[in-house]
């Protein structure tokens, strides 16, 4: 497991990758319960000491992450790209950058599943909340990017969907610090469902 649970940036404009390129259907699950930040491919955890705070999660569509600035922060820049247009054509890498809403600093979000089926996109998220006895020092919300890879012209749809979980242990020592849930649990509550719509444009070339 990652030393900083993967809250860190994860090779922000160097890996740029496309995770399938050209294939209109496959599906990559998480298969190793000590690595379920494998599944995205950058992220950041915002506290809530920063000054800023999120009340609703929240799905967009963005630009390969190499165009990122180098000083800017993945939650800064995602803020930017709400303001602009995104266009993309069949050459680019597509991405997902999901944030959550505020957290304590014990619940932890993986993603348990990427799909494609055509023009159609899936994606399973976990969030787990913590209902164990550990005192919660703070709040924050992570922002987690994922690369679908290059795709064909057209217009896609993307359903992102948020799976409630409850837990009260952590894996290996049992303490919260870089560490994931051991005992998980549906909670009694309904999934979060986002959705979105975007256009791939044809290759200038």
């Amino acid at each position: 497991m990652r030393s900083t649970i993967a809250w860190s940036l994860v090779a922000l404009g160097v890996v740029s990758l496309p995770l399938f390129a050209q294939e209109r259907s496959w599906t990559r699950e998480l298969k190793d319960r000590a690595k379920r930040d494998s599944l995205h491919d950058a992220s950041q955890m915002v506290r809530g000491d920063s000054g800023k705070w999120n009340d609703e999660p929240r799905l967009q569509h963005a630009p390969p992450i190499g165009q990122k600035p180098a000083k800017l922060s993945l939650d800064d820049w995602a803020d930017q790209l709400l303001k602009k247009e995104v266009q993309l054509n069949a050459d680019d890498d597509n991405w997902l950058i999901f944030r959550t809403k505020q957290l304590d600093d014990n619940d932890r979000v993986w993603i348990e599943r990427i799909e494609r089926r055509e023009n159609r996109l899936t994606v399973v998220a976990h969030q787990a909340k913590w209902k164990g006895r550990y005192q919660k020092t703070f709040t924050y919300y992570p922002v987690i990017a994922v690369n679908l890879g290059r795709l064909e012209p057209g217009k896609y749809e993307v359903q992102w969907t948020v799976k409630p979980l409850t837990f009260v242990q952590f894996e290996g020592h049992g303490k919260p610090t870089d560490n994931w849930p051991k005992d998980e649990r549906l909670a009694d509550q309904k999934p979060t469902e986002l959705n979105l719509t975007f256009a791939v444009g044809k290759s200038p070339r």
